[in-house]
């Protein structure tokens, strides 16, 4: 009788575990939508016009170096490796936060997820950054395969479809910031 009820009570308590652990991103989910999302604001803030030379810098014997060729700064391996060694103290910047589209708690820049509250503890921070360093020990060589070209939705694309750590409800749209009247400018009004 006794392990019984031991047996149901456990049960329900981890029902109740797996319901709260499913309503929050992973914090791997957390640390690829970071890494993604700040590359690609990096990527765009290069000049398209900045251009490097990649290739072969051997020498001939005649003096003529073959093999190299230009191609676009941005999404150069050279400029992925500099972003590579700094990103995850973006993690910084980010809030745990309800997407009340979906109901699931995701990990988002502050800035993006104002009008959202949640959590800014420098436990969740430090959680989530060192999350992002794990993942770049674990995944480095297919996210900067994946950052060398442009993609719609890079996240959803990345996180989600390529490598698997998002479910399709962590990378769901977070809702509109809301407008008030007093965002209207006087002569539209």
């Amino acid at each position: 009788m006794f392990l019984h009820s031991f047996l149901q009570v456990f049960t329900v308590f981890l029902a109740l575990q797996l319901v709260d652990a499913a309503s929050i991103s992973s914090l791997e989910c957390g640390a690829c939508s970071l890494l993604v999302t700040h590359f690609e604001l990096k990527i765009a803030a290069v000049d398209p016009n900045k251009k490097i030379e990649v290739g072969s810098f051997r020498v001939s014997p005649t003096g003529e170096q073959k093999g190299l060729k230009e191609i676009g700064y941005a999404r150069s391996e050279t400029h992925l490796t500099e972003i590579i060694e700094h990103v995850c103290d973006e993690a910084k910047n980010y809030k745990l936060v309800m997407n009340t589209n979906t109901g699931k708690s995701v990990y988002v820049h502050k800035d993006v997820s104002q009008h959202l509250d949640g959590d800014e503890s420098a436990k969740m921070r430090s959680r989530l950054q060192n999350a992002c360093n794990d993942f770049i020990d674990a995944n480095e060589d297919e996210l900067l395969h994946f950052l060398k070209s442009a993609h719609e939705k890079p996240v959803k694309e990345f996180c989600h479809k390529t490598i698997g750590v998002c479910s399709s409800v962590d990378v769901a749209d977070l809702p509109p910031v809301p407008i008030t009247l007093a965002d209207i400018p006087e002569d539209e009004l």
